[in-house]
């Protein structure tokens, strides 16, 4: 019998978290809410406020920082809590879990941000300058937020305190990230108070490629003995 290929069962794992999260909705609500709100709230001290592009980017990374906090760490937390994740780690390779559960963090991203990135657009006045290479920086910016999730995720799940546990220790690795996306982010953003040029944005943006390619052998090398 031919062994199914890592595609398509990572494909599997992609669609069975789908399933299940569709029919709870926590993770993508939770996250939702959290992205919506924060606009909202700022929007009140902030919008009539003329921000710097420096600013506008650090704010937006924050919100997409903490809402990935509240709902990507899931993924790997309710396998434990509805004892599941023996069966994954029975019938499915590693490989198969870890990049399937991290299409999943980034779609759920994704999603969470189409609905959350124009209200924070319209709230706080940001002016997008280029859009083609803010998103970049965008997408750039969430492949390294859904793989640092995934493999933080299986580490924290492991452990009693989960979800405190999982905030805890994705802030530091995610620091370096968010720092550089944010300068990239913010060299697309238009206004006159910007400290920050394009020819900013390569580099800031070379440091986001270089640490998402870390990410991803660093996941691909560890997330066996991790999970298992």
């Amino acid at each position: 019998m031919t062994k199914p290929k890592t595609s398509t069962l990572a494909r599997a794992i992609f669609e069975k978290d789908w399933r299940s999260e569709w029919r709870t909705r926590a993770g993508l609500n939770t996250s939702l809410l959290f992205a919506v709100a924060a606009p909202i709230a700022m929007s009140f001290n902030l919008a009539r406020q003329k921000l710097a592009p420096e600013t506008l980017a650090g704010l937006l990374w924050t919100v997409l920082l903490f809402a990935a906090l509240i709902g990507l760490g899931r993924a790997f937390i309710k396998e434990e809590e509805s004892g599941t994740a023996a069966l994954l780690r029975l019938h499915y390779p590693p490989d198969a879990v870890l990049w399937g559960k991290t299409f999943f963090n980034f779609t759920l991203l994704v999603l969470t941000q189409i609905a959350a990135i124009p209200i924070f657009i319209i709230m706080l006045n940001a002016q997008i300058s280029q859009p083609l290479l803010w998103l970049l920086a965008l997408l750039l910016g969430d492949i390294g937020l859904a793989t640092a999730s995934t493999l933080l995720g299986a580490l924290a799940a492991q452990a009693r305190a989960k979800g405190a546990l999982f905030a805890a220790i994705a802030i530091p690795v995610l620091l370096p990230l968010m720092v550089s996306v944010s300068t990239a982010t913010a060299a697309t953003l238009g206004g006159t108070s910007s400290t920050l040029t394009g020819a900013e944005y390569w580099p800031a943006l070379q440091i986001v490629i270089g640490y998402d390619v870390a990410l991803i052998v660093t996941g691909w090398m560890l997330f066996e003995f991790v999970w298992s």
